[in-house]
């Protein structure tokens, strides 16, 4: 099984992932960088932090191979009941 390295970034700092983690393919990676990322947004809203702070995970390989990006952020709440959910964006 693959192993991927996710490596959080924003704006200040990299903060590398050393261990990794092997998942099957890269889209159960993708799904893994996606549950981090609402994890640390989650963790920005009950810290007082800044979730409009344009932040990303970047997928690696154990090569240290770019595979994808997550860019992510907080959005505004929407209210009514004609909302669509925005779907993540990733670039292969």
């Amino acid at each position: 099984m693959p192993r991927f390295y996710f490596h959080y970034r924003t704006d200040d700092e990299l903060v590398r992932d050393m261990d990794g983690s092997e998942l099957p393919d890269l889209d159960a990676a993708e799904h893994n960088a996606a549950a981090l990322a609402k994890a640390i947004v989650e963790r920005a809203a009950s810290t007082g932090g800044d979730t409009r702070v344009p932040r990303s995970i970047e997928i690696t390989d154990a090569a240290g191979e770019e595979l994808l990006y997550l860019v992510f952020w907080a959005g505004p709440k929407l209210t009514g009941g004609s909302e669509t959910p925005v779907e993540p964006v990733t670039v292969h």
